[in-house]
């Protein structure tokens, strides 16, 4: 995987160790044609998980598209390393490079690359630092952009003790370098997994170690023995692992998954209105509306958000509400726990002998806010959450959604966007009450209700309404139409 050579190359310096190589086995089939789909890969370090990685190659009419996207931070003997790229290469037949456009961010310094294959070489515009400049890289024969290294033996029907010399755009160092190919041999992988392994010298010293299927699929590439690992996973448990960490606000996928915005929110906690458009949210997502939100589905495919957010009147009876179709949002589930004696007891403490439900929320939202810290952890139980007093958004939410259910309060985990000042959007969880309608709850900011830089996007929080959440990260793109204080 591209994604992390960068990082790579610095913690091979460390570490000047050479893999030993492996018998050979019997030439391996030449595929026709690349693996069309899409592939998810963990990236790890140690028994660490550092990244992820995602790559999908799809047909054209004159050969393919390869589109990979990933983000890694890793930390090695006190240096912090992170890098975040989306790159998107258009193939001949033969995986020869024509045109690329290359977005990457290497320790906290964005750079773009935009380029074609000509006559005379690779013509690349970069745009780095506010500065924009053309060169042109020397390039004699085929050139392969990176994702296409590993499958290229494949496609020629490479032979095992017979190395092949390639070039390849390093997109990192914006030039071509040769890469030298050899066939390792056949291997069993742990699972009984059938797999060809070779290896490729993308970094000095050390050889690259990559086992594909006969399809061509990566399912492993293993950087100095192990001390870095990309491994391929399936796509629910590679949604999974990026709604967690962006609803975390992990530093690994920080950067990845912000949404910046063309003008800026100037006080979010003001906001009356807030009209906004995201292009990128695939028409399979449904548009949630209620609490103050209002979402469209424009012609040109992007979606238009308004937002209002009005003081929350206290209806004359709050309590009125259908207790079968709300009978879902008194439950407990694997992650809200308003059955549970020690969260029951909490909810009673707090509550008192308050009857009014507005206020019963009030309270609950305020004791949530402020006896809870925050804190960049991975999702924990409402109970782990009581008791270490710290936890991300989403523990706040759970801790909320439980205590307010305990209490008879109906109300719904919910996910989307929230404005951050200075940065713009950043995935967030938080909660719904019905009070005679819904109004939505910030228990991590102590809002009741939330300010209008809440976006709703998800309701639940099972694994497969996370799922839906994991679709769109990185993906989205912002356009504020209009904001009202």
């Amino acid at each position: 995987m591209s994604l992390y050579r960068q990082l790579s190359l610095f913690i091979i310096t460390l570490f000047l160790v050479v893999s030993p190589l492996l018998s050979f086995a019997a030439s391996i089939p030449r595929l026709s044609a690349p693996p069309i789909g899409e592939r998810w890969y963990s990236v790890n370090m140690g028994d660490e998980r550092v990244g992820f990685s995602h790559l999908k190659i799809t047909e054209t009419a004159d050969g393919y598209e390869i589109f990979s996207e990933g983000s890694v931070k890793m930390l090695v003997m006190g240096f912090s390393r992170e890098a975040v790229a989306r790159e998107t290469y258009l193939v001949n037949k033969d995986l020869s490079l024509k045109s690329f456009s290359v977005e990457q961010t290497i320790d906290g310094s964005p750079m773009k690359l935009k380029g074609e294959v000509t006559g005379k070489g690779v013509k690349v515009v970069i745009e780095s630092a506010g500065n924009k400049k053309e060169k042109t890289l020397k390039a004699k024969g085929k050139l392969l952009p990176p994702p296409a290294v590993n499958l290229y033996p494949f496609m020629q029907g490479a032979m095992p003790g017979k190395p092949c010399r390639v070039q390849m755009l390093d997109v990192e160092g914006v030039k071509v370098k040769e890469v030298k190919i050899q066939v390792i041999g056949e291997e069993i992988l742990p699972g009984g997994v059938k797999a060809i392994h070779f290896q490729n010298d993308l970094y000095t010293f050390v050889d690259n170690d990559v086992w594909l299927d006969a399809a061509g699929n990566t399912i492993k590439e293993s950087v100095r023995d192990g001390l870095v690992v990309t491994q391929a996973e399936d796509a629910q448990s590679a949604g999974r692992f990026i709604a967690e960490a962006v609803l975390a606000k992990k530093d690994l996928i920080l950067d990845f998954s912000l949404i910046k915005v063309d003008t800026p929110i100037k006080n979010p906690g003001e906001l009356k209105k807030l009209e906004i458009s995201f292009s990128g949210i695939p028409t399979a997502i449904p548009l949630l509306q209620g609490a103050g939100q209002k979402g469209d589905r424009l012609a040109d495919g992007s979606v238009r958000f308004t937002l209002e957010i009005a003081p929350y009147k206290a209806k004359t009876s709050p309590a009125a509400y259908d207790k079968t179709a709300f009978a879902p949002y008194l439950e407990s589930s694997e992650r809200i726990l308003a059955d549970n004696p020690e969260i029951i007891s909490k909810a009673t403490e707090i509550v008192g002998a308050e009857k009014d439900q507005l206020k019963i929320v009030e309270k609950l939202t305020n004791w949530v806010a402020t006896t809870v810290k925050g804190a960049v952890t991975d999702s924990q139980s409402p109970l782990e959450t009581l008791k270490k007093g710290s936890g991300n958004c989403q523990s706040h939410a759970r801790l909320y959604t439980s205590l307010a259910r305990a209490a008879g309060i109906p109300t719904r985990f919910v996910s989307g966007l929230v404005y951050a000042p200075g940065q713009g959007f950043l995935y967030h969880s938080w909660a719904e009450s019905y009070l005679g309608e819904w109004v939505a709850v910030d228990p991590t900011f102590g809002q009741l209700p939330v300010d209008a830089g809440h976006i709703k996007l998800v309701e639940g929080d099972s694994p497969e309404d996370m799922s839906l959440l994991a679709g769109v990260v990185g993906k989205l793109k912002a356009r504020v139409i209009e904001q009202k204080y």
